[in-house]
């Protein structure tokens, strides 16, 4: 039966609200954490004084990923103001618009039990919450999955218009994480051969479509290449394409198999209903364009050699389409509705179990600790940090960071000191050249008569070359911020 339009529009608005009050709250109330989180934030925020086209990271130049999701945190900070919530919102909105987007689509093309059931499933997903609370661009790409993958089903259906859909959201996916959206097309070949697509099912739609796919992702690409030649294509295909998919990378060293835990971890106990919700809907030509793109994501990435639990997010809300489906069709069959009682009592206890069943090892997977037992932990130099405002500092030149000689990330302590940091070491080191751990320089060769602030250990204080002078401004429990200048 079709439902009236004023009543799936209320029905969206209340899912809409529904995810407002489960993303929104206490989303600004953590420090950033280390890594991806903090380092998207930043190249946001230097956009501000810098150039909106051209991302840097730390004054340097950064072309790793696209600029969408980067454009829209710094149109936030422009508005806003520079802090956590808004580093993160531009994610959790997009995950509130995922949830409407499926819940206006199962209200249209199914029924509003269907509808419902896809925005609670999401929500309960724990694995589709943690993308949705941190600051980075997997939620801003599982929207873009989504709105082409509703295009392709409106393809199979006969509606050529679909093709505005599928391309539009591609874009989005590109124009957010590049390469990672490479299991949309993926998607529409096999959905394509699957169905047996003719000639009718592409048409003046199917050019028009690539034609408005090409115009908003080409000119950025195109000025990228121009630019930068080399410097950008190794950037942008070399280390975080090509090498995370033929070697293991950065620690993350994982078995083939890693994804089904993640799932577990990530997903009970809808991970019980996945694999015959897929099967159901692959003998149905309407879902099959959801579950072969579930299975894509999933295998695809599996394939990758560099795995991330965050890696197949996307393949969560089309998950959570399909267990609707499957579990609205159940229902159903089921009446009167009374006989319902003892299932729902069933499976909201197996919720509550696997809940703690999994919490070690969901927080585990979703940890923001880089591999590597000696990095060391910032947030005592962040909270330190904001308190200060080193940004409105007098003294010219980068932070000084000196902690005591291992490996470290500087990701939250950039965007936290709202200037260039630069690493420093009493002696020579020999760690290799990353931006992000190691860039380090001789503290000798950092300073001169001019005043440099600096953050250091309170236990290297004694070890400081004899011909400077230390003057304190704030401290911790183990950290001295203060200025640095030769005598």
């Amino acid at each position: 039966m079709t439902l009236a339009r004023p009543t799936r529009h209320i029905s969206t608005a209340l899912a809409t609200l529904l995810a407002c009050l489960v993303l929104l709250p206490l989303l600004g109330h953590k420090l950033l954490a280390e890594w991806d989180e903090a380092i998207y934030a930043e190249v946001s925020r230097e956009m501000l004084h810098g150039s909106w086209l051209v991302p840097h990271w730390n004054g340097s130049l950064w072309l790793e990923k696209p600029p969408l999701m980067l454009w829209i945190t710094a149109t936030f900070f422009k508005l806003f103001g520079v802090t956590e919530f808004w580093a993160r919102a531009g994610s959790t909105f997009s995950g509130i618009a995922i949830v409407g987007l499926l819940h206006q689509y199962l209200a249209r093309t199914r029924d509003l039990l269907s509808a419902w059931l896809s925005t609670i499933i999401l929500l309960a997903t724990f694995g589709f919450l943690h993308i949705c609370h941190v600051g980075e661009m997997d939620t801003l790409l599982s929207l873009g999955c989504c709105i082409a993958v509703i295009g392709l089903s409106q393809i199979q259906s006969e509606d050529r218009n679909g093709w505005y859909l599928f391309f539009a959201g591609f874009a989005i996916a590109l124009m957010t994480k590049g390469a990672a959206s490479v299991t949309i097309p993926i998607t529409a070949v096999i959905v394509a051969l699957a169905q047996r697509w003719r000639t009718r099912h592409f048409g003046p739609s199917f050019l028009l479509g690539l034609a408005a796919f090409a115009l908003l992702v080409l000119p950025w690409h195109l000025a990228m290449i121009t630019r930068f030649h080399k410097e950008f294509v190794n950037q942008y295909l070399g280390l975080h394409v090509l090498t995370r998919a033929t070697h293991q990378i950065e620690g993350h060293t994982t078995h083939w198999w890693y994804y089904a835990i993640v799932l577990a971890a990530s997903a009970p106990p809808f991970i019980l209903l996945y694999p015959i919700a897929i099967y159901r809907a692959l003998r149905r030509p309407q879902l099959q364009p959801w579950a072969i793109y579930a299975l894509v994501t999933v295998v695809f990435f599996t394939l990758i050699q560099t795995r991330l639990p965050h890696y197949i997010a996307p393949a969560y809300p089309a998950l959570a389409v399909l267990t609707a489906i499957y579990v609205a069709d159940w229902i159903r069959d089921r009446t009167p509705l009374s006989t319902l009682f003892r299932p729902a009592l069933i499976t909201t206890a197996i919720w509550a179990v696997s809940i703690l069943a999994t919490h070690s090892t969901l927080k585990s997977l979703h940890s923001a600790d880089l591999a590597g037992p000696n990095l060391l932990d910032n947030r005592e130099a962040d909270a330190l940090l904001r308190q200060a405002d080193v940004e409105e500092a007098p003294t010219p030149g980068p932070l000084l960071y000196l902690r005591d000689g291992r490996v470290q990330s500087v990701a939250t302590v950039v965007f936290y000191a709202k200037r260039p940091v630069q690493q420093v070491t009493l002696t020579a080191s020999n760690f290799p050249r990353d931006i992000y751990t190691s860039d380090t320089r001789p503290l000798a060769e950092a300073i001169d008569a001019e005043p440099r602030l600096i953050l250091l250990n309170k236990s290297l204080l004694p070890a400081l070359p004899a011909d400077v002078t230390y003057t304190h401004i704030l401290s911790t429990a183990t950290l001295e911020l203060g200025t640095l200048q030769r005598r």
